[in-house]
């Protein structure tokens, strides 16, 4: 279930949103009818969820002081906002002759998740300064623990990543996962056969057989969404 964080930017539900992956990772949430969430300690940049000294969360608990470090246990998955396909994305992640990418909305990828447990969705905010980071002093400390994952550098901007955390307190009592966890959902939602925003679209920089290769996959799995190459890289008419 997708859940708001106060004083955290939303998208609108219409909103459109891109995932770009590798082909190997497409073919995994076919199988697996699942979306990766990845430990935010397992991002190159090492300010994920940085809290300068001088805002250190902590709070009251039986009379003692606790500041919290649980990097490990925030699983993050991100999308790119924005109306249309981006060039820079397909570079970021190196994504030349088998790379994919789900383009679906915010309502989508709202209504796929399940019930359990909490997911919260938001804007990242890109700051110069991590002072600019807003305490909040009205929310429980489990939530306030999400806050910081929706900051980063504005270096990072043209990412205009929203992103989704899974609430810390259903992986709490878990021993840490390796590299992050996996996410039931419903694909068919979250890739609407019958929303026009909805499809997959296959790198611009693949042969123009992979596109139909990937088609083939997508209805052996069941599914009957759109597959499109990217026309980025067509000549002009």
């Amino acid at each position: 279930m997708s859940k708001e964080l106060k004083g955290i930017g939303q998208p609108e539900d219409t909103d459109i949103v891109w995932r770009y992956m590798s082909f190997e990772k497409f073919a995994d949430i076919l199988a697996t009818e699942s979306l990766f969430f990845t430990r935010a300690d397992r991002y190159d940049d090492k300010f994920e969820g940085y809290v300068p000294q001088s805002k250190t969360l902590s709070y009251e608990s039986s009379g003692s002081q606790i500041v919290p470090n649980f990097r490990q246990y925030i699983m993050c998955n991100c999308w790119h906002h924005n109306d249309e396909e981006s060039m820079a994305m397909w570079d970021k992640y190196h994504l030349r002759n088998s790379g994919i990418a789900i383009k679906t909305t915010i309502g989508n990828l709202k209504n796929s998740l399940p019930d359990e447990p909490n997911v919260f969705i938001g804007k990242i905010e890109y700051i110069e300064d991590y002072n600019q980071i807003d305490m909040l002093e009205d929310v429980p400390p489990d939530i306030w623990l999400h806050y910081p994952y929706f900051y980063k550098r504005t270096p990072f901007k043209y990412e205009q990543e929203v992103r989704a955390i899974i609430d810390i307190a259903s992986i709490l009592q878990d021993d840490p996962y390796e590299f992050g966890r996996s996410l039931k959902i419903n694909v068919k939602t979250l890739i609407d056969e019958n929303d026009e925003k909805s499809e997959v679209i296959v790198s611009p920089h693949a042969d123009k057989w992979v596109a139909g290769t990937l088609e083939l996959i997508v209805k052996q799995y069941g599914f009957q969404f759109p597959v499109n190459q990217s026309k980025l890289l067509d000549p002009p008419v």
